[in-house]
């Protein structure tokens, strides 16, 4: 599909993650959002974060031909509008402020650094618009690489956001950083992230369903699936049941052998982790993956401001 065919505003957003950067380019067509174009590639900068905290040169020079890469993309679909976001190991690294704006140079495009708030606002966001209109309570989560956001709403409302400095990559190099899985390792691993999530403030508020906004929890349950489970949904018990497959393999190397899904989501031990320990510690019965995320939060976003701009702009619908 080129550009010249489609009618629609096109946007694009670009996340610069803690583990890879994506891009999607989109347009709303007839009230859902239409993907043209998606890229992403694994840049691994919370992973190549020292003990000071800084970046090291190898992964700053490869974050920078991502971008260039992503840059070509962009210019081909000149977008309308783009907005371009920069995570936890962003926040994290204390040289960002030398990264940041060359990032913006590579990519011709200013470079947003944003906090975990906002980062659950467009997670939530892209949720909502793509499950539609709900009335009923959920929570959103959101297990990142380098941070896990927690977003509890009604419809399109946003009631609390919760941001815990806890994500794959440092779970997965604390406990498996040899890349062997043994019990004692994942046992001490959803002990620390249990320990994270009792600070967790979500206080009485409840709700009817949780969802898996992340490559995560895609991933997990599509190896769920492959292992009997219901398609698409992750429930305490079936979690269980991949923590002793990955046992059973006994290393990284071997899980992602075993299961295709491993191959695009690195750090999956972490991640596991991470969501026994939560579901553990907040009673979340099972997740609901969904094909939805920051990304296309960030598309909706541009799409709906446009909009409310257009409208202001032309109150009563005439050019």
């Amino acid at each position: 599909m080129q550009a010249s065919t489609i009618e629609s505003p096109i946007y694009a957003a670009v996340e610069l993650g803690s583990d890879s950067f994506r891009l999607h380019v989109g347009h709303v067509e007839d009230g859902a959002l239409r993907l043209v174009a998606t890229m992403a590639e694994p840049v691994r900068l919370a992973a190549t974060l020292d003990e000071d905290g800084m970046l090291c040169t190898s992964a700053m020079r490869r974050a920078l031909a991502c971008l260039e890469g992503f840059r070509g993309v962009l210019d081909a679909w000149h977008p309308q509008a783009v907005r371009v976001v920069a995570t936890s190991a962003l926040r994290m690294a204390r040289n960002a402020a030398l990264f940041l704006p060359a990032a913006g140079r590579a990519l011709g495009r200013p470079v947003e650094l944003i906090a975990g708030d906002e980062v659950g606002r467009l997670v939530y966001l892209g949720v909502a618009t793509t499950l539609g209109e709900q009335d009923a309570a959920r929570l959103v989560v959101d297990v990142g690489s380098g941070a896990t956001e927690l977003v509890l709403g009604q419809g399109a409302a946003i009631r609390r956001i919760e941001t815990f400095a806890i994500g794959a990559v440092r779970q997965s190099l604390t406990f498996f950083a040899d890349g062997r899985l043994d019990s004692a390792a994942f046992d001490a691993a959803v002990r620390s992230s249990r320990s994270r999530f009792a600070e967790a403030r979500l206080g009485a508020q409840r709700w009817e369903r949780a969802y898996g906004a992340c490559g995560a929890v895609r991933a997990l349950a599509e190896i769920a699936q492959s292992r009997g489970e219901p398609q698409g949904v992750l429930s305490r018990s079936g979690l269980e049941r991949l923590r002793a497959d990955f046992i059973e393999l006994g290393h990284v190397a071997r899980v992602r052998l075993a299961h295709a899904p491993a191959e695009r989501v690195s750090h999956l031990p972490g991640g596991l982790a991470i969501l026994i320990g939560l579901m553990e510690e907040l009673d979340i019965a099972e997740l609901v993956a969904v094909q939805a995320g920051l990304r296309v939060g960030a598309l909706w976003d541009l799409h709906l401001r446009a909009a409310a701009m257009n409208s202001l702009t032309h109150p009563l619908g005439v050019a």
